[in-house]
């Protein structure tokens, strides 16, 4: 491992900022990190703060560093720092740019792209709107990025994988922790046309405040925002937001006024974000201009696709016994698809995750 590396991931695991990277790379050289002799005062000289600096020796007393190196390499995936060629420049724009990024998979993460996120708990137009979005994307050729949640942010990954498009997805975790679990056969699929990434280093857990962090690099990832759907206090707002305050071109679909999850989707177009028409409208607005860019827009794709969930056969039947009754309880479930008990518990968990039905006090309804 050379030592620009070495430090890097260091620094970045003790959550220390980017411009103390930059300065100890120009002003010292990066091996000045460990090699000092008298260490603790050069850290804080670089800016350092007191815990960062416990951290640290705790970390080179450990031989952390190599460890880390090991187990990305274990895992498959590689460490960019922010001196690499392949570290994605449009990051610099932000206040608090990631150090480094963990990587796994082979997308091209200095390709222009489009951010598709929404809330997890949304609608069957609105899922069904963010998976036509991404299989057109893909089509034409434009990568997609989201954080890989239960409902718009998968809708818009499956459809661009079903597009044979790249999709990126950013976690909030470590990348060896499935966040959402449900989604890991989303994720195996990602991989194979796509990439995962992270700046937090092996075996970080999904805190609720990592995932603003992890927002803000969805924003500055890619070059267009659009939001699906979203409460006013939705964390897409955080991504749409960070994307207009970094010059990002943001999108928002508008929604029924009497909805409580397109309140900030109508909020953002009064902020002054686009209002998403059509499909094919957006894409040709982002490819007007950007020629250079190598967009070729595809107009044999007008026809709508819809997204089917790939269901189990007990799924299926569960499924159809909500929406036929509209709200039932778990044992009329039961009763009414014929299945043990054990059966449908499975199935009504996938279903929810999927964002298909809802349930509460053990009684289920379909979600359209």
């Amino acid at each position: 491992m050379d030592s620009v590396t070495k430090s890097a991931l260091l620094l970045n695991a003790v959550r220390a900022s980017y411009s103390v990277f930059k300065k100890l790379c120009s002003d010292y050289g990066s091996e000045e990190l460990w090699s000092r002799g008298s260490k603790d005062s050069f850290w804080k000289e670089l800016g350092l703060t007191e815990r960062m600096c416990e951290r640290l020796s705790d970390f080179l007393f450990q031989g952390w560093a190599e460890r880390e190196e090991e187990r990305i390499e274990r895992f498959n995936a590689r460490f960019i720092t922010a001196n690499d060629i392949d570290y994605p420049v449009k990051l610099l724009s932000l206040d608090k740019p990631p150090i480094g990024l963990y990587v796994k998979g082979w997308a091209n993460l200095l390709l222009p792209s489009a951010a598709i996120v929404g809330t997890r708990k949304c609608s069957d137009y609105a899922r069904a709107t963010a998976y036509n979005l991404g299989y057109k994307l893909a089509l034409n050729n434009v990568m997609t990025v989201s954080g890989g949640a239960r409902g718009i942010d998968s809708a818009g990954h499956r459809g661009t994988l079903s597009g044979n498009g790249a999709t990126v997805v950013v976690f909030g975790t470590g990348l060896d922790k499935t966040y959402p679990a449900e989604n890991r056969d989303l994720f195996a699929r990602i991989l194979e046309r796509g990439a995962w990434v992270s700046e937090y280093n092996f075996g970080t857990d999904g805190n609720a405040w990592r995932f603003p962090e992890r927002d803000r690099l969805i924003a500055a990832l890619s070059s267009w925002v659009v939001v699906g759907e979203s409460p006013e206090d939705g964390g897409a707002m955080h991504t749409a937001r960070t994307g207009r305050k970094l010059g990002r071109d943001t999108w928002s679909i508008p929604g029924r006024i009497t909805d409580e999850t397109s309140r900030g989707t109508n909020l953002l177009i009064r902020e002054g974000a686009n209002i998403f028409i059509s499909i094919d409208d957006f894409i040709r607005s982002i490819v007007k201009g950007n020629e250079q860019l190598g967009f070729d827009f595809d107009d044999s794709a007008n026809a709508e696709v819809s997204e089917v969930p790939e269901l189990s056969d007990d799924e299926k039947k569960v499924y159809s016994v909500i929406q036929k009754k509209g709200s039932i309880m778990i044992d009329e479930v039961i009763l009414e698809s014929g299945l043990d008990f054990m059966d449908v518990q499975m199935a009504v968990t996938n279903l929810e995750a999927e964002g298909l039905i809802s349930g509460s006090g053990g009684r289920y309804s379909a979600e359209h």
